[in-house]
């Protein structure tokens, strides 16, 4: 008697798991948020960066400011913005990094004692321009920032 109930629940099982011819396709929908891409690649020159206050004073930093028409009203407000550094551009070793990027460094000074500092690259935007900053922590800008590349990624 339990196998004709097990045979009777299976084929139950099998008859009620069967889906029905598929029907004719509708059309496309709009796009989705996030199936939008624009991915653009900045570079800032040595030679580049704007000194924001005095050299080695308080509050001191670095910025450089590009137009970027792609960066809509639409973006700001209900896209997203990635930014990145790329390191070692062009090179077998490149690699991108997410900004802000932060980089540590020290040094043993003639008279044995350390100096540390840290440079911090960042950036904002705004409709129609992206800015890319350095910081140093000890705020010693008397020497500009290297020549840097960035990219940002927009999905909207």
């Amino acid at each position: 008697m339990k196998k004709y109930f097990l045979l009777a629940g299976l084929l139950v099982f099998m008859l009620a798991s069967c889906e029905g011819p598929a029907g004719p396709m509708g059309p496309a929908g709009e796009p989705g948020e996030g199936m939008n891409w624009k991915i653009v690649t900045y570079v800032v020159h040595e030679s580049d960066w704007q000194l924001i206050g005095q050299p080695d004073a308080l509050e001191s930093y670095f910025m450089y400011e590009f137009n970027e028409n792609s960066l809509s009203n639409f973006i700001y407000t209900d896209g997203n913005v990635f930014g990145y550094r790329i390191l070692d551009a062009g090179l077998n070793s490149e690699v991108l990094t997410p900004l802000p990027h932060v980089v540590p460094h020290g040094e043993v000074l003639s008279n044995g004692s350390e100096s540390l500092w840290t440079e911090i690259y960042s950036f904002d935007y705004m409709p129609g321009s992206i800015a890319f900053y350095v910081h140093y922590s000890d705020f010693m800008t008397g020497l500009r920032p290297p020549t840097c590349d960035f990219r940002i990624v927009m999905n909207w």
